[in-house]
This record gives structure tokens, C-alpha cells and sequence, in this order.
């Protein structure tokens, strides 16, 4: 048990619940074990069990206790509250008591559910929620450009359009940053994370038969694919997307500097700087999943990949993407 509210052994095993975090809660049921330090004898107890519920008086104690710092939650308990909070990330720009994988997680989350709600419905309202999360996450990182770090240690291996489009931003994101020295504008923040979670959009568009197939895609099955790039840019038209870093996302991050690549057969010169990005970022995040047709490779391997590629990736890129991921074995 705790000795004091502020010991590092309190903060170890609980995090504390501020009035903001409280009122994101549901009123009558709290989604987690909720527990109070009682400093006249230096220990911690627990108050309810989460889903149970909170009588009024309970709810007014409840917050009483929030407002004099003596309110927390169980680490352990991490998991179901970083669900909870992953639709509230505004808070996470405000709230200080977060340990920075932490909110990592809760970020990863958050853009993962986001990423599938519009996959699954690609909207006006879908892209605005996607955009609102967006937006925070890229304040977020404008204010300290060095979180990207704990960013990356959030990779799954889980395969899934959804999980792909937030690992690939990830990397991406890394990349940019790693590429701009850590200077970097808001507003073309928010457009490369964007770009980078919609790049494969039109992958929807594919019948899951012929993206799962674990043999030899003929060449039928190789043109469907080749043509969700279109797919997709016809989508964002509707939603009447117009941002050009978005577009090259979604248009180039297929192309190859050797011209090998599709839907243009682009060359070197013709593919921008975050067509290239998005390449090395789009391969690294599909080689580290796990796909139908083949194990995930691990991280090492998957840069040995890339960075032995030269003739098709761009090389200053994929030696970036080494450091970040040595980096992120060290961390």
C-alpha cells in the first residue's frame, strides 16, 4: 500500500482520476475499479468496482475525492481505461499523470477505431470524427516532436486494413519528422497524417478474397489490386478531399523509383517527397504484419529489406527508418 498521494510507489501501482477525467465517465458507472487514498493512514482502498453503480451520494463523494487528488485507478487496470479515454483524446492534451507509452497506447486506440469506423462507412461524419482525433494527435505532437518516439513502440502485428493504416502512419510520421529535424507546421502535420491513414483507402474496394489469397496472385487478381489506387482517390473526390499531401499519399505510395511501380509507372524524379515516404512506410508496416500468405518478419529484417532495395526505394528514407527502429529497440 501507498504511504503518500505524491510517492513514487503510489504513482507505480495507481494513476490518479482528475474532476476532467471523472466527468468523462459514465455518471452511474464508473468502467473502472475506482479507489481512494486516505492520507491519515497512508493507504489506499478501494471505493467500487467498475460497472457497478454509483448511488448520487456516491457520485458527489466520488467527485469530492477527485477534487482533493485522492482518486485513482489501478494500473493494472490500464487496458479498459485506456479504451474509455481513447474517445476522449482531448483530454490526454490537458491531463498530466500519463506515463508517455501510456498515451501512446491510447492515441494507437483511438486512431485504429477511428481508421475502422470510417473504413467500414466512409462518410462526411467518419472523416470529421477522423479528422477531430487527428487534429489532437498532431498538437500533440507539434508541442514536443521527440513523443514520436513512444509512438512507434505501439506497432501491431495483427493484421488488418484498420491496424496497417495506423502503423504506416506511425512509421511515416517518424520518418517526416526524423527527415525535418523535428521542425514541422501544424496544418501539414495534420494533412501527412491523413494521407498517411488513408493512403491504402481504396483497398475497400478489393474483395477480400483476392487481398487474402495465400497463393500466387494471376494477373486478374494483380490488376483488382493495383487498381484500389484509383478506388480510393475516387472516394476522397466524393468527400471532396483536395489536399495534395493526401493525394500523393493515396496516388504514389505504390510507385518505385525504378519505375516498376504502379498506377503511373513514375520514375525517380517524378515521385514527390511523400510519395517516397509513404512508400517505405506503406512496405515496412506490410512486411512487420502478419498476412494470410506469410508470417510477419521482424523489424531488423524488414529494414535489411528495404534498405537493400535502392533501386526501388529511396535510400536516405529507408536509412532514417533504421534509426528509428534501433532506436526503438533501445528505448
Amino acid at each position: 500500500m501507498a504511504e503518500h498521494p505524491d510517492s513514487g510507489a503510489l504513482s507505480e501501482t495507481y494513476l490518479q482520476i482528475s474532476p476532467n477525467i471523472l466527468a468523462s465517465f459514465p455518471k452511474f458507472r464508473p468502467p473502472v475499479d475506482l479507489y481512494v487514498f486516505d492520507p491519515s493512514v497512508g493507504r489506499t482502498g478501494r471505493y467500487i468496482r467498475g460497472g457497478e453503480r454509483l448511488s448520487r451520494d456516491g457520485q458527489a463523494e466520488v467527485a469530492r475525492y477527485a477534487e482533493e487528488g485522492l482518486l485513482y485507478l489501478l494500473r493494472d487496470d490500464y487496458r479498459i481505461y485506456a479504451e474509455h479515454l481513447s474517445r476522449k483524446l482531448g483530454l490526454l492534451l490537458v491531463e498530466e499523470g500519463f506515463q508517455p507509452q501510456e498515451v501512446a497506447e491510447i492515441f494507437f486506440i483511438a486512431l485504429r477505431n477511428r481508421m475502422a469506423e470510417f473504413l467500414n462507412q466512409p462518410t462526411e461524419d467518419t472523416l470529421e470524427a477522423l479528422r477531430t482525433d487527428v487534429a489532437i494527435l498532431a498538437e500533440y505532437i507539434w508541442i514536443d516532436p521527440g513523443r514520436v518516439a513512444f509512438l512507434t513502440h505501439t506497432l501491431e502485428r495483427d493484421y488488418d486494413l484498420a491496424v496497417h493504416s495506423v502503423n504506416t502512419m506511425l512509421i511515416g510520421l517518424a520518418l517526416y519528422l526524423r527527415l525535418t529535424g523535428g521542425k514541422v507546421e501544424k496544418t501539414v502535420l495534420i494533412s501527412l497524417i491523413l494521407g498517411l491513414l488513408l493512403h491504402d483507402l481504396g483497398m475497400v474496394m478489393v474483395p477480400k478474397f483476392i487481398r487474402d489469397k495465400e497463393r500466387y496472385l494471376v494477373r486478374r487478381d494483380r490488376e483488382s489490386i493495383e487498381r484500389h489506387i484509383e478506388a480510393g482517390l475516387n472516394m476522397v473526390r466524393r468527400l471532396k478531399i483536395q489536399d495534395p499531401i493526401i493525394l500523393e499519399c493515396m496516388d504514389q505510395h505504390h510507385e518505385r523509383l525504378d519505375g516498376s511501380g504502379y498506377p503511373a509507372r513514375r520514375f525517380d524524379g517524378g515521385i514527390s517527397t511523400t510519395g517516397r515516404l509513404c512508400a517505405v512506410a506503406d512496405s515496412f508496416s506490410a512486411i512487420v504484419g502478419d498476412r494470410p500468405h506469410r508470417s510477419a518478419r521482424d523489424t531488423a529484417e524488414a529494414v535489411r529489406m528495404l534498405a537493400g532495395d535502392g533501386k526501388r526505394y529511396d535510400q536516405a528514407l529507408t536509412a532514417l527508418l533504421a534509426q528509428v527502429m534501433a532506436e526503438r529497440v533501445t528505448a
